[in-house]
């Protein structure tokens, strides 16, 4: 299918007269993009043990190939990675053998001089339409493809290809890209460089995506553990010395730390402030200097 979407990018920049461009530049850029992906699910394929590594080279089975080696992960509990792929892969070539008749009807219709190109004016400016007129019998096929088949079979088609395309590649990256496999799931299908991903991650080792989360939750647990111990247990600044034995003895209290119950053997810093008597002359010690 990326054949069709760099044919559609390059239609956008050529005149009906040079329709066959898009075709050619399609052609090349699917060609360089096929040959990196081969390329990655064949290394992946040798590599993991398995087996039918000619698939990788060959149209629609490549797309099934690509669950094959991301089977060790599934988008459903209860649907295996491969069923999903073979699936994606039969809808790939339906939507091609659709695209086919589509652009072979276009050609068709271009052929027999019934399409003009419309200026319908709008609210952002001007667009170009493309419409048929005076089409002869033998082309009403061609005028229903051109009308029809595109917009209202072969769209609603690429769509349900399209989330097959999510959970299959989803299932893909998480083996072999575990830290991207979102980023790099989601530019496969906004953009037709799926195969170039594939070929950055063939020398990954294939991993189950839920082991690697446990892995990686355990790491974040043991550094929480050494960041605790080096900042909490052994920090010379976080250190009481009331309570590491400064003063066992703490001054004015003369009871200690570890024995709080222990009496108070220091005498009172302001007993010497008391008189012998009231000046009347009583006789009673450490009396209150201003008790006159």
């Amino acid at each position: 299918m990326d054949f069709f979407e760099y044919a559609t990018i390059a239609l956008q920049f050529v005149n009906s007269k040079t329709l066959y461009v898009p075709l050619i530049v399609g052609a090349l850029c699917f060609l360089t993009v096929f040959v990196f992906q081969a390329i990655g699910l064949y290394t992946i394929a040798a590599r993991e043990g398995l087996k039918n590594k000619w698939m990788a080279f060959v149209p629609f089975l490549n797309t099934y190939y690509i669950g094959v080696c991301g089977q060790k992960n599934r988008a459903f509990a209860s649907v295996n990675t491969k069923t999903l792929s073979l699936a994606a892969s039969i809808l790939e070539a339906l939507l091609v053998v659709g695209h086919v008749v589509y652009y072979v009807a276009v050609f068709k219709l271009f052929d027999a001089g019934c399409v003009f190109e419309a200026v319908q004016e709008g609210y952002y400016g001007s667009t170009t339409e493309l419409q048929l007129v005076g089409v002869p019998v033998e082309l009403a096929w061609a005028a229903w493809c051109f009308e029809c088949l595109y917009d209202y079979i072969l769209v609603w088609v690429n769509l349900i290809f399209l989330a097959l395309r999510v959970f299959v590649l989803s299932a893909f990256f998480q083996s072999f890209a575990a830290r991207r496999y979102f980023l790099f799931t989601i530019t496969s299908i906004l953009f037709p460089i799926q195969g170039i991903l594939i070929f950055i991650v063939r020398n990954n080792t294939g991993m189950n995506y839920r082991e690697f989360l446990r892995r990686e939750q355990e790491r974040q647990y043991r550094i929480y553990q050494q960041y605790t111990r080096q900042n909490y247990e052994s920090n010379p600044y976080d250190q009481n010395p009331y309570s590491r034995g400064g003063y066992e003895n703490p001054p004015y209290e003369g009871q200690s730390r570890s024995n709080p119950s222990a009496g108070n053997t220091n005498d009172d810093p302001f007993s010497g402030l008391g008189n012998e008597g009231n000046g009347n002359g009583g006789g009673k010690d450490n009396s209150d200097p201003f008790d006159l």
